[in-house]
């Protein structure tokens, strides 16, 4: 019998990696490509708060911070955009959930997807939802692994959003929000600037131990606020006239980017803990409120 020509055993170690992954590749590739897209519209409704934490049908734990939703069909783990049809506004969730089993609506979103189409006081919206394959928008996969956003070049552009203010007794105002981050003459610096309405705030990005994350916003005027980089989200927390205040941008995907706010009073609210017993003692907790919530999905501007 004639040895064949080629054999897949014959081949070294290396060969068979690259012969197995030429062979995934060209599967996958394939079934993306066969895969009919999925579209419908129809009225999308939101969680209520008391989801917050428990289980979804994937398994997952829920969060209204999550750009998740839940769909009757589509499996787990797949993008659709949903496009408010009132407002034009769009975002990208994923599917983790089972649902929404009310005569007529087609999804379910995560509240942060629900308010960044801007339907929350509404209560549901006609949608239009479209199935996202990941080789055609492949920044989403990025949601899997954030770090792979690379900072802050990734996220230099223009961005623009409404900025909402909330307090205990709800909404309180609605202003347009604009981010200008963009590159300066220097490597390790650069230009941050915030607008809200009318105020225009001129900071300077700073790196200042890329290793370790840690940069600053230096504001031009003697105040400079250590900033840190945790993944995706760029964190800073000080206190500034008798306020504390910590703010966090998130990179969502190359085109999206939230933006939040917690402030309330530096002088904490009780204590507690701080008992002793005879096996154990438990640590004193100084207890701070947090009185205002800004938020605001900030989207990027075309050039």
């Amino acid at each position: 019998m004639c040895s064949p020509r080629f054999s897949f055993y014959s081949q070294s170690p290396a060969d068979k990696w690259k012969l197995l992954f030429v062979f995934i590749s060209v599967l996958y590739f394939d079934n993306a490509f066969s895969q009919s897209s999925y579209s419908a519209t129809g009225k999308a409704s939101f969680y209520a708060k008391k989801f917050e934490g428990r289980n979804t049908a994937s398994g997952e734990k829920f969060s209204n911070k999550n750009f998740t939703a839940a769909h009757r069909t589509l499996p787990f783990g797949t993008l659709v955009k949903v496009t408010n049809l009132s407002n034009s506004k769009t975002v990208v969730v994923r599917i983790n959930d089972r649902g929404p089993f009310i005569k007529g609506r087609i999804i379910d979103l995560a509240r942060i997807a629900a308010d960044s189409l801007d339907f929350i006081q509404a209560g549901w919206a006609m949608v239009k939802v479209e199935e996202v394959f990941p080789i055609i928008v492949d920044t989403a996969f990025v949601l899997r692994d954030t770090s792979l956003f690379r900072f802050p070049l990734d996220w230099l552009g223009n961005w623009q959003g409404d900025l909402k203010v909330y307090t205990a007794t709800g909404l309180k105002q609605v202003v347009p929000m604009e981010l200008h981050i963009l590159p300066t003459a220097l490597p390790d610096r650069f230009s941050w600037i915030i607008s809200y309405d009318s105020l225009l705030r001129n900071y300077e990005l700073v790196v200042r131990d890329s290793l370790q994350k840690i940069y600053s916003l230096d504001e031009k005027n003697g105040i400079d606020i250590s900033s840190s980089l945790l993944s995706n989200h760029f964190l800073s927390r000080f206190f500034v006239e008798g306020q504390f205040i910590e703010s966090e941008y998130t990179l969502q995907s190359k085109d999206e980017m939230t933006f939040e706010i917690h402030a309330g009073n530096n002088e904490h609210e009780w204590s507690t803990g701080n008992v002793f017993t005879q096996n154990d003692s438990i640590p004193k907790v100084e207890v701070f409120t947090i009185r205002v919530l800004q938020i605001a999905a900030l989207h990027r501007m075309k050039e």
